[in-house]
């Protein structure tokens, strides 16, 4: 399984500019291809000696495989003006190394520093500890005015576990999950009226500068909204993962939440919110930090999973927060869709996690 380790560059004045030489005539040349290949109505073969000689030779080949991904996607989705914006620069693991916190380029000498630029870089211990793994392709580009290389990490997988213990999730907005163990252990996750706060908080302010034409700032508070949703399904997915781990949990059951957008809704705010959270990325999340730990996650069907009563099965409409069922089982509406989807049978389109 391949994760993304992300570290920093420490750069000077002259590896900065090196690098940007690269990153420009490595985007400059995936256009060239994109643009031949439209031409010709398809993918034209290229000789390596056509391409810049700023290019080091081992990304050359990068080059070619990132110019056939973006036109094999230009004929799928029909937009023939897409091209590579981000200048970047590709290399293959044999082409790079880690050695004493600092990163060994292969470049050639046409830069009049050897056949390798030798840069330092800053990694916290989590990444650290990545790079000790066995290390794939990658990419450097800059971010915020510093220049970032993203490292494809091969993270060994621990051995599926026996158990055959099932926890159903449910989720939601106003409290984002709900965890069920079949042994009747119950945790909620998440704080939904937070993130709605944060939610208004953020759109009062965007109102603001959408008056004063303030584009930058316009733009900078948006991407603060998606890295704070961002940050917080990876915390709530990781604390799923924790407490299904401790409670020896081996399937992890999920609600199969296609077209969950179109779902119909009350007011305009609460179509705001539906739309603001992400349930395909913390589902996302869940599979792939619990297949990290050998637990299999699958998909059930999420029809009356909060309206079905677990004792009876009958189908009420539950009160606001409240269900209660004429048998007088009584629990919050939001756990009866946990504790529903612990039991039910798997979809026809689930995959292990």
């Amino acid at each position: 399984m391949y994760l993304t380790c992300r570290i920093v560059l420490k750069t000077d004045e002259n590896s900065s500019r090196i690098l940007s030489i690269m990153a420009n005539f490595y985007r400059n040349e995936v256009n060239r291809l994109i643009n031949l290949y439209a031409k010709s109505n398809q993918i034209v073969r290229t000789s390596y000696s056509e391409f810049s000689s700023f290019i080091p030779f081992w990304s050359k080949s990068m080059v070619v495989k990132d110019a056939e991904r973006i036109w094999t996607l230009i004929q799928q989705g029909g937009n023939a003006r897409l091209r590579m914006k981000t200048p970047q620069c590709c290399w293959h693991q044999p082409n790079f190394k880690f050695r004493d916190h600092q990163l060994y380029l292969q470049v050639g000498g046409r830069f009049g520093i050897g056949d390798y630029l030798i840069i330092s870089y800053h990694a916290g211990e989590l990444q650290q500890r990545y790079l000790k793994f066995p290390l794939g392709k990658m990419t450097i580009r800059k971010l915020n005015k510093r220049w970032i290389a993203d490292i494809n990490v091969e993270v060994m997988e621990k051995t599926p576990s026996r158990s055959e213990k099932r926890m159903g999730v449910d989720l939601g907005i106003k409290v984002p999950a709900v965890a069920y163990t079949e042994d009747g252990k119950i945790r909620f996750f998440g704080n939904g009226r937070e993130a709605r706060f944060r939610r208004n908080a953020f759109y009062s302010k965007l109102k603001k500068l959408q008056k004063s034409n303030d584009l930058k700032a316009y733009r900078a508070l948006d991407h603060a909204l998606f890295r704070w949703s961002y940050t917080v399904c990876h915390i709530i997915s990781k604390r799923i993962v924790e407490f299904a781990e401790k409670n020896d949990i081996g399937v992890i059951c999920v609600e199969q939440l296609h077209g969950i957008s179109s779902k119909p809704v009350s007011s305009s705010l609460a179509r705001r919110d539906l739309n603001q959270w992400s349930h395909y990325r913390l589902v996302y999340n869940i599979r792939y930090k619990a297949r990290r730990k050998g637990i299999r996650v699958v998909f059930v069907d999420p029809r009356n999973t909060s309206r079905r009563c677990p004792r009876c099965g009958r189908i009420n409409t539950p009160s606001r927060r409240w269900y209660c069922c004429p048998c007088g089982f009584q629990r919050h509406r939001d756990l009866i869709g946990a504790m529903n989807i612990t039991f039910a049978p798997e979809s026809a389109s689930s995959r292990s996690g």
